[in-house]
């Protein structure tokens, strides 16, 4: 739940509005947060709104699945007690809507084409649009959000908070065309034929790292975009029914790995009526989400547990039964607390249905389509760091297919980079 007018207000008082905010330099987009919250503290939602959005176009995005590295520097974390800047972004998004922007269409310049339509995509259309450019966005998926829709659960970001952002894009005057596949229903000389001045290749990084764990081909084993995905494509009305009768997830799930993606995994799976425990080899603070997941995880009875994965057990029929693990020890160390593994024999958690949040990185396809691209030894695409060109003429590059992964926050920066990159190159 969001915060009401009366908590929203009360957080923004205990907000000491430093003379050196600590928390400027941990937000990537460069928010004005003392300035932001200062307005919601003198009532002025709308205006507070505005303010968020000359460097954020999508708070209620953020305000919803940000992982607040802002909150991580601010002067009060040392506490454990950080302002929620978060929330207090969420909330000047809700309530101030319809007040701060408004939208007037003018595409009048050269045409541009972005290749996916998730948050880096979305970020670089809007700044693209209000630069008073024709902007085209081509989503392969039936419907545009990228991982914003089909690997983010429902109770984490409502798809009409999605749709919302969608619905002022559109104002903006960014076509958007689904169930086009780049590379195969349009091909790149086809785009420029069609009078666009560059592309944008903003199609995120959306295959798993593949674990060489033993077991990990069974049936049963998923890996979490895909987990998620197979329920979030659904129609979320008959998500719970589908999943029960296709058995995903079994009565027993273990989420093997840390991130935000497998929380993500596990509170759903609970969700659908299994019991889920999230195993890992580290301290709690070492989950990779923050404290606030981890209390509602706990809450919602997933176990957490700090154990090294040996592999998979499978029965005679090619499904997995468990998750063979070693147990791990706190050694007292000169460095601090560390762990190693038990002398213990390993034990085998029972589950029947198991979920490796293993990372990502970008789709094959796309560097099999276009071989003469330029890309790194991980797999991601190579881009000037000025120019944000690729080194193919007129083809940008952004977001996680740059980087191999990252947060929300990350790519609508990236996107917001690359708008900027490329209104300058057409501006030459």
């Amino acid at each position: 739940m969001g915060f009401n007018k009366k908590i929203a207000q009360d957080e923004a008082r205990r907000c000491p509005q430093c003379a050196v905010a600590t928390c400027l330099p941990g937000c990537p987009l460069g928010i004005d947060i003392p300035g932001f919250i200062r307005l919601l503290r003198e009532g002025d939602t709308a205006l507070s709104l505005e303010r968020i959005k000359q460097e954020n176009p999508f708070p209620a995005i953020c305000g919803h699945i940000c992982p607040a590295p802002c909150e991580q520097a601010c002067v009060f974390n040392a506490d454990g007690n950080p302002i929620a800047i978060r929330s207090l972004e969420r909330f000047a998004a809700e309530f101030g809507q319809g007040k701060a922007e408004r939208l007037t269409p003018n595409p009048r310049g050269k045409k541009v084409a972005i290749i996916g339509s998730g948050p880096a995509g979305m970020s670089a259309a809007y700044y693209l649009a209000k630069s008073n450019l024709s902007v085209t966005i081509f989503e392969a998926a039936h419907e545009p959000g990228g991982l914003l829709r089909y690997a983010i659960p429902e109770f984490r970001l409502p798809q009409k908070v999605l749709d919302e952002q969608f619905s002022q894009l559109k104002l903006l005057g960014v076509e958007i065309q689904t169930d086009v596949v780049f590379g195969r229903t349009v091909m790149i000389d086809e785009v420029f034929m069609r009078g666009f001045s560059a592309l944008l290749l903003a199609t995120g990084a959306s295959l798993p790292l593949f674990s060489d764990l033993p077991g990990s081909s069974l049936g049963g084993v998923y890996y979490d975009k895909e987990f998620l995905y197979r329920l979030q494509a659904t129609n979320k009305e008959d998500a719970l029914a589908i999943s029960r009768q296709q058995m995903i997830p079994g009565s027993k799930t273990v989420v093997v790995g840390r991130g935000q993606a497998a929380f993500d995994a596990a509170r759903l799976s609970v969700r659908l009526g299994s019991e889920v425990q999230i195993i890992f080899e580290g301290f709690e603070e070492e989950a990779g989400v923050d404290a606030e997941i981890l209390k509602e995880s706990r809450e919602e009875g997933i176990e957490v547990h700090a154990m090294r994965v040996l592999g998979m057990v499978g029965d005679e029929n090619g499904f997995v039964q468990g998750v063979k693990c070693q147990k791990m020890d706190v050694i007292e160390a000169k460095d601090g607390l560390k762990l190693e593994p038990s002398s213990d024999e390993p034990i085998i958690v029972e589950a029947q249905t198991v979920v490796i949040s293993n990372g990502q990185r970008p789709n094959d396809f796309l560097k099999n389509y276009l071989p003469q691209i330029k890309w790194d030894e991980d797999g991601s695409l190579w881009a000037d760091a000025q120019t944000g060109m690729t080194s193919m003429g007129r083809v940008f590059g952004c977001g996680s297919v740059m980087t191999a992964g990252g947060s929300v926050v990350e790519a609508i920066a990236g996107g917001k980079a690359a708008a900027q990159k490329i209104i300058k190159y057409l501006n030459q």
